[in-house]
């Protein structure tokens, strides 16, 4: 695959076109002609190619384009291919962003960190907790970026990930109804160590830094619950980083699958290979084929973006038993507050 197949497939799914003959139509290009150069029948050329970046409005990327030509290193063009569909793949759609949820459709205590608190202590959160609306895709933070808000998901499920200089990445962690994003700011830290990204659109409610740090240093039950949470934070990424070692793909994608549905409280969701083969640092064609084994295997059922657990007994026996291990500790850190 050349380095335009490659863009233009990065450009596809960072601006989540369902075919190549809708982006095609978005960049006013003909179906006739990204099809013939799919199939190898002829070359988009230079001016095409520019043609294709000018209708996105970026006519500052003139030099990245002519960066790409033969004599640079392969290196090079790869880096530069990768950070080129970053920039293009922003101009296809508008920005997601998170929205205020005026009509407050979700409760505190639909998070189980915030539900596992003594009401007094969670008392003095609400007045600061503002209720907000994720939407698909949205990415919360970036490495590096300043951490201005604490995220407690109540229905929303964000992805923690891990990007190589490459632009190849693989998840570090799901953050759902029971967890919570941001804990380097009662560590000592303030930036984001990795990237944070919404993979199914929901709710979830935003607590100003300044606030959380406040709360941990009183100490009491609200320190003693965010470390309790840590540790299953660093036990779910230990045991990621262990799955996609030493586990199959298979076996991956059953963890992952098992692990983001708890956080939703449901045996379906909305999802598509290139978000999959994102989030577990696989090929999407390995996506599809483990899919199509589950399928037919009755496990679950995949039609129109769709993703149907039929079996949960039978996807936990095709998990490794990372699933059980990070499943355990959440449910023991639950527990153990919920007696106290």
């Amino acid at each position: 695959m050349n380095d335009w197949n490659a863009l233009f497939d990065e450009v596809k799914t960072k601006g989540q076109f369902g075919s190549d003959a809708q982006l095609a139509d978005s960049l006013g290009l003909t179906r006739a002609q990204i099809s013939a150069w799919r199939t190898g029948k002829c070359d988009l050329g230079t001016l095409t190619k520019l043609k294709l970046l000018d209708v996105l409005g970026h006519a500052d990327v003139r030099a990245a384009v002519l960066s790409l030509l033969p004599e640079k290193s392969r290196e090079e063009q790869i880096a530069q291919h990768l950070l080129l569909a970053e920039r293009v793949a922003r101009g296809t759609r508008p920005a997601a962003q998170e929205e205020e949820s005026g009509a407050q459709p979700h409760a505190p205590e639909d998070n189980r960190l915030l539900a596992a608190l003594p009401a007094a202590d969670r008392a003095r959160l609400v007045p600061h907790l503002v209720p907000i609306s994720l939407p698909l895709g949205h990415v919360v933070y970036e490495p590096g970026d300043r951490l201005s808000h604490l995220y407690l998901p109540t229905t929303a499920v964000l992805s923690m990930l891990r990007v190589m200089n490459d632009g190849a990445s693989a998840e570090l962690a799901v953050i759902g109804k029971e967890g919570l994003l941001g804990v380097a700011m009662f560590m000592g830290g303030d930036t984001m160590p990795s990237r944070a990204v919404v993979q199914s659109a929901g709710n979830a409610y935003r607590l100003n830094s300044e606030v959380v740090r406040k709360e941990f240093a009183r100490g009491g039950a609200v320190q003693h619950l965010f470390l309790s949470y840590l540790h299953s934070l660093i036990t779910q990424i230990a045991q990621t980083g262990l799955c996609n070692r030493h586990h199959s793909l298979t076996q991956q994608f059953c963890r992952w699958l098992l692990l983001t549905l708890d956080q939703i409280d449901s045996n379906e969701i909305h999802v598509n290979p290139e978000l999959i083969a994102g989030l577990l640092g696989m090929r999407r064609a390995s996506v599809t084929e483990v899919a199509r084994e589950l399928q037919r295997a009755a496990v679950i059922r995949y039609r129109g973006g769709l993703l149907e657990v039929l079996d949960r007994a039978a996807l936990e026996h095709h998990a490794c038993e990372c699933y059980g291990i990070v499943r355990r500790d959440y449910d023991g850190l639950f527990s153990r507050f919920l007696m106290r």
